[in-house]
């Protein structure tokens, strides 16, 4: 090979070595976000992680009282299980009150409509009887 030719090449391995190490110095700016990226996370995730474990906390502290706290619950639910007793008969009774008022609708609107009909027939009974009288005159 000739010295333009080495030069050359030696200038095309030098280009080709740059590009690798701007492409590695792009590369290593891509980590250094990626790690202060983390270190953020891991900030967060460790106030999260205390904000859990002051939770955990509280919940221990309630829970060394469980039997005062289970009979209050007990309590709550045998006062809800009243109330839902006394619920369902009262919407029974209500169901029934309402099915009454219903049927009792029904029975006016029915005496509603015959009271119309006999109206309507009464009416025309009258027109029938104004138009003779006046065939009479």
């Amino acid at each position: 090979q000739t010295s333009s030719e080495n030069e050359s090449s030696l200038c095309q391995k030098l280009a080709e070595a740059n590009q690798s190490l701007q492409q590695s110095s792009a590369e290593v700016a891509q980590l250094r976000e990626t790690v202060e990226s983390l270190e953020a996370t891991k900030t967060s995730v460790s106030a999260e992680l205390q904000v859990a474990n002051e939770k955990i906390a509280a919940l221990e502290e309630k829970l060394t009282n469980k039997e005062s706290y289970t009979k209050e619950l007990l309590e709550s639910a045998e006062c809800l299980e009243k109330k839902v007793s006394d619920s369902t008969e009262t919407n029974s009774k209500l169901e029934l009150k309402l099915s009454e008022a219903n049927n009792a609708i029904s029975a006016l609107q029915s005496k509603a409509s015959s009271d119309a009909n006999e109206l309507k027939s009464l009416t025309e009974e009258i027109a029938n009887v104004r138009y003779q009288n006046e065939r009479l005159e």
